[in-house]
């Protein structure tokens, strides 16, 4: 009954209290007070054990009466802003909203907060969502009260950032920081530009989560960047995890009572006695899983097949192996040569299965296992375990369990146990940054180690865990009594073992490489919203070699003041997350702190689309093709075989000249029959064949020179080669299809001066014209086609070809043929193949002619 009254009472004050700051001073006093206290106290019912007020009533009455009074006289003290000052506040407060310095922090964080407002940046309190102020009145009433604590600039301090926070009530801030992950703050979430410092979803961050997600780490695997050592888990909630772990960990007991008998015998203990209960076919039978193994990783089992184990034989074997481990008992007495044949035998074993078993000396021989929840943190629900029936007990259970392989060869510091918690930031996810703090700190257990007590108190070095023990009597005094180390303290531990350079060479890349390639293989799982960053903490275990293996990784870590180490590193943490996140956004030569950009992603820059361009990038061929008149006969034929010979010595000439039928068959490709092929030929063959053979007007195309841009205008040039006349020029057969009725005129360049044709020139000379121009353009011993151009004796030759009546009519008929043009796209090859033929012998002709 007494507690209830100084419950009654103390809701009483706590109510005064919080109506004091929304009414006027004066309104409620002392004697107002203290007359409700003796109302409450009149109100009391009788009681003939209760006639008096007791010593713990009226010491409870005092307590709330002083905390009343100290409340109504600190209330006393009102803040009186100008309305100088409060144009003032409202620019600041127009300029922070420009300038996108808004925060608002959810919790306590004080570090953070003092950061920020040292930056000038303005906070908003979270209620200031749901209430609006619309004049300055509003603003500026009903400011808090002072505290006794509260220093009269401190108070001022607050009072302002009060008033400006209420002017921020219609605007968002720039940067919400929270102290865990809650529904509310999906609303934040929706604006894409406001920093938060928590991501929606790290499915990392759980025991299940990093399990699964880091059976794909193989594909992250880069040298000196990406490397993990993580002790193999499996979640018990899938059913083919739980068949892989049995199979593990039935290998694992084999490979247990191995090195238990080679450690036994080379330490010159006792491994087997005339009262040892163990068979020796325990021994065989780890012998023989061994090898099927060994065979099995190096394919032996593909042609072989092994007998099959039973489960009663596993189990029967399990039973020896917790005898020989677990219990010191010994193998049945065996002889002295077989003892030793036995050692060596399982020596060869073992190091066989340490080429193929990849945590070989990871495991000891205890086959110790330990059993995590998959989603709780700070060391509760784990236990460690032994022998199948205890995991299947757990199984049993609503919590999905995940089972992780002990390490039972840790490195450890004045027989006690220890862990590194190490912290790291991302900042994007796309693409994958990642900070690292350079320090870090060391977690004591608070009792020896050993692995024949399995209290937690031993194996789980969490401040949770270990506050709730004191520490053991028989602990080394050179150990910190809150169970904490800093880096420095390790290193300096290093330093008197002589190996002070494992902390810089193996440590710390070590660690760095885990934590790289265990976001790596949950990048895709990460949320990637952008501006957002997390820090996180990973808790690593040294092996006796001083490699770090990656446990866990935490999300929200704990950053409270709990030990003399964290007190001092998580301030300066939390000073340096801003520097990171805030000014490192402003400036990229910005101050960092302690935290070093360990990883950034790099992604090759995507090629503009420009949508589909498929083309072929090339040069045409050209050729005159002519038919040799069929009154020719038998002795111009055998003219052209009579030139074999010259094709013979000059096999570049075969494409430029005609040969004969029994000279083609063996000089070029067969030709496959009209039979054969009936299809559709490319564009630009059709074209050219088009062009050259179907015409009504020449039954020849030809290209301009470079110099004349036509679309209409085709020309095609020949050239012979040089003649036995001394200094005879080259001559050139020429034609023309006329595309229209129009002909520009003709121009040309000789020794530098320009000639222009006034008169229209007769189509013929036209040609020979037209192809000159292009065979200078074209030729490829450009030297020797200048000259020519500026040789008199060519312009002499050309003029006495072109006066020559006879054989431009000659030309004309034999090369003009009326031929129905066919589609060129849709077209046979195989009916063109003997005007082809044709029109080669009748440009032999023609060149022969002149």
């Amino acid at each position: 009954m007494i507690k209830d009254y100084e419950n009654k009472i103390g809701s009483t004050i706590s109510s005064t209290e919080q109506s004091e700051s929304k009414i006027k001073l004066g309104r409620t006093t002392k004697k107002n007070l203290d007359a409700q206290l003796s109302r409450l106290l009149s109100s009391a019912p009788s009681s003939p054990k209760l006639q008096t007020v007791t010593p713990e009533i009226q010491k409870t009455i005092d307590k709330c009466a002083r905390r009343s009074k100290s409340c109504l006289e600190g209330s006393k003290v009102r803040c009186t802003i100008t309305s100088e000052r409060l144009a003032q506040l409202r620019k600041t407060v127009e300029n922070a909203v420009k300038e996108h310095r808004i925060f608002s922090i959810k919790g306590g964080w004080p570090v953070i907060r003092k950061e920020l407002l040292k930056r000038n940046w303005i906070e908003k309190s979270e209620h200031g969502n749901k209430q609006r102020f619309s004049n300055a009145e509003d603003v500026i009433s009903n400011l808090p009260a002072r505290q006794d604590w509260e220093s009269p600039t401190t108070y001022v301090e607050k009072c302002e950032r009060t008033v400006m926070s209420r002017m921020l009530s219609a605007h968002d801030c720039d940067l919400y920081w929270s102290m865990r992950k809650e529904p509310s703050d999906l609303q934040h979430r929706g604006n894409a530009y406001k920093l938060i410092n928590r991501f929606s979803r790290s499915l990392f961050a759980s025991k299940e989560g990093l399990a699964l997600l880091l059976q794909q780490s193989y594909w992250y695997l880069e040298e000196n960047i990406a490397n993990i050592n993580f002790p193999r888990c499996y979640v018990l909630g899938f059913p083919d995890h739980y068949n892989i772990f049995l199979d593990d960990f039935r290998m694992t007991a084999c490979m247990g009572i191995l090195k238990w008998f080679t450690e036994r015998y080379e330490s010159k203990k006792e491994v087997h006695s005339i009262d040892g209960t163990v068979p020796h076919s325990a021994f065989n039978f780890a012998m023989d899983r061994c090898a099927e193994y060994i065979a099995g990783q190096r394919h032996q089992d593909i042609d072989k097949e092994f007998n099959r184990v039973w489960d009663h034989e596993w189990e029967q074997f399990l039973g020896y192996f917790y005898s020989v481990v677990h219990n010191n008992e010994h193998f049945m007495d065996f002889k002295q040569d077989k003892l030793l044949n036995c050692y060596a035998q399982a020596k060869i074993r073992l190091k066989e299965m340490a080429k193929h078993w990849p945590q070989f000396e990871l495991d000891g021989m205890r086959n110790i296992w330990i059993m995590k929840p998959g989603n709780k943190c700070r060391g509760r629900g784990i236990q460690l375990v032994k022998s199948i029936a205890e995991v299947d007990k757990m199984m049993g259970l609503k919590v999905k369990y995940v089972v992780q392989k002990y390490i039972e060869k840790p490195l450890i510091i004045y027989k006690t146990k220890f862990d590194i918690r190490q912290w790291f930031m991302v900042t994007n996810v796309q693409p994958l940054t990642i900070w690292m703090f350079r320090d870090s700190y060391l977690r004591f257990s608070g009792q020896n180690f050993s692995l024949h007590d399995f209290h937690e108190s031993l194996h789980l070095t969490n401040h949770a865990v270990q506050c709730k023990y004191a520490n053991g009597q028989q602990r080394d005094k050179a150990l910190p009594d809150d169970n904490m180390w800093d880096c420095h303290s390790f290193k300096a531990y290093l330093k008197q073992l002589g190996c002070l350079d494992k902390w810089s060479q193996v440590i710390v890349p070590g660690m760095k490489q885990n934590i790289v390639c265990a976001m790596l293989a949950s990048q895709d799982t990460m949320d990637r919203r952008p501006n957002t960053y997390e820090i996180y903490g990973a808790d690593f275990m040294l092996t006796e070699d001083f490699t770090p293996w990656l446990l866990e990784v935490n999300c929200s870590p704990d950053l409270s003041f709990s030990t003399s180490v964290t007190s001092r590193m998580c301030p300066q943490c939390m000073e340096d997350i801003v520097k990171v996140v805030v000014d490192k956004r402003k400036d990229p030569n910005a101050d960092t702190g302690l935290f070093e950009l360990i990883y950034k992603q790099n992604y090759p820059r995507t090629p503009p689309y420009l949508g589909m361009n498929l083309s072929v990038r090339g040069r045409k061929v050209f050729r005159s093709r002519m038919r040799i008149a069929k009154s020719e006969g038998k002795e111009h034929r055998d003219k052209i075989i009579c030139q074999t010979s010259r094709l013979k010595r000059n096999p570049e000439l075969i494409k430029a000249e005609v040969l004969s039928d029994a000279v083609a068959s063996k000089a070029l490709p067969k030709l496959l029959s009209s039979d054969i092929y009936s299809g559709p030929v490319i564009e630009d063959l059709i074209e050219e064949l088009h062009k050259t053979i179907y015409d009504t007007d020449s039954g020849v195309d030809f290209v301009l020179p470079a110099t004349q841009k036509s679309n209409s205008i085709d020309v095609i040039a020949k050239k012979k080669p040089t003649s036995n006349r001394g200094d005879r020029v080259p001559k050139l057969f020429l034609s023309r299809r006329r595309t229209n009725q129009k002909h520009s005129s003709l121009s040309r360049k000789a020794n530098g001066n320009e000639i222009t044709s006034q008169k229209r020139m007769p189509n013929y000379r036209r040609r020979y014209f037209g192809l000159f121009r292009q065979w200078v353009s074209t030729s490829q011993d450009s030297a020797r086609t200048r000259t020519l151009a500026k040789d008199s004796k060519w312009e002499k030759g050309t003029a006495s070809i072109l006066k020559n009546e006879y054989h431009s009519k000659t030309i004309n008929k034999t090369l003009i043929r009326n031929v129905q043009c066919l589609n060129m796209y849709t077209f046979d090859l195989n009916k063109l193949l003997p005007a082809i033929n044709s029109s080669f012998q009748l440009y032999r002709f023609a060149r022969e002619t002149f």
